[in-house]
């Protein structure tokens, strides 16, 4: 059973040992400075210590009341954070929307200012996937779809083409290599994204390379673990610039070689929101947010 003191009490204690007044403090709360003084000494009494030293134009606390207030002024203040925080939230519209998972940890979430969003009333709920999500059964306002077709029967806005690279810890291999050879393969680890579109057999069948039977290969769902495995020098991944753009910035992976193009056609992010959805203000608002990002790209 837990211990807990009269909370009336501890609200009365935090006012006046903030204040250093019974006075400011029931002015504060909007008592009479009696009531101040009965909760404290109700106080006291439940902790068997006391809390202040009365003097007569004056209180100042003791060493015992400077450690309580110490830790029931964080108290109170994380209690009043939580309670502003879930009031906001149930103010806020919450806006659900589908992305892919690695363009949301790695795009998405870096960018878009959640702060201002809540300011204007928007809380977001993200469902990462790669699935086409109905947007009525499944209660989503927007998605964000990958694919080398736009999606069909509804609206959308093309977000970007992908254009993937070739990456690896700057030193997986010599730095004299600029180009994937049957030789360099031998000897390397190819790290596979099973979700992506565009993977190494298609870049090796472009490059005329033929493919290694007992190839060094790992295999990962979704670029966000073949991201990380690079960058811990398992291997090279061929992922979407878009998603490694920071460590590259930041020299924890670098371009192992360059890659021609594959194909004429590139997997697209397309922006998909049906149309009755966007006369909704704040989803409107949330559509050219997301739009607003990819433009700056």
């Amino acid at each position: 059973m837990r211990v807990i003191p009269p909370i009336k009490a501890i609200v009365y204690f935090e006012a006046a040992a903030r204040l250093q007044s019974f006075k400011l403090a029931a002015e504060e709360l909007c008592v009479t400075p009696g009531a101040v003084s009965h909760q404290i000494n109700t106080l006291e009494e439940f902790i068997e210590q006391k809390l202040f030293q009365r003097h007569n134009r004056s209180i100042t606390l003791t060493n015992a009341g400077q450690r309580y207030f110490s830790r029931t002024s964080i108290i109170l203040n994380e209690l009043e954070q939580a309670t502003a925080d879930l009031g906001m939230a149930s103010k806020n519209q919450k806006l659900t929307v589908a992305i892919p998972p690695a363009l949301l940890n790695k795009w998405l979430l870096p960018l878009i200012n959640l702060q201002q969003l809540s300011q204007q009333g928007i809380s977001l709920n993200f469902v990462d996937t790669l699935e086409t999500l109905d947007f009525h059964k499944d209660s989503i306002d927007m998605a964000i779809r990958y694919g080398l077709e736009p999606p069909e029967h509804v609206e959308y806005d093309k977000l970007f083409e992908e254009e993937m690279i070739a990456v690896c810890a700057p030193n997986y291999l010599p730095p004299v290599i600029t180009t994937l050879t049957p030789q360099i393969l031998q000897e390397v680890t190819l790290i596979e994204t099973t979700n992506r579109l565009i993977q190494w057999d298609l870049v090796l069948h472009n490059l005329k390379i033929k493919p290694i039977i007992n190839q060094n290969k790992v295999f990962f769902q979704n670029s966000i673990q073949a991201i990380e495995a690079a960058c811990n020098g398992l291997g090279i991944a061929y992922v979407n610039k878009i998603l490694v753009q920071k460590p590259l910035n930041e020299g924890k992976l670098i371009k192992a070689f360059t890659i021609p193009d594959q194909g004429d056609k590139r997997p697209t992010y397309y922006l998909v929101c049906p149309k009755e959805h966007k006369k909704d203000p704040a989803t409107s608002l949330l559509y050219a947010a997301i739009l607003d990002l990819a433009h700056k790209q």
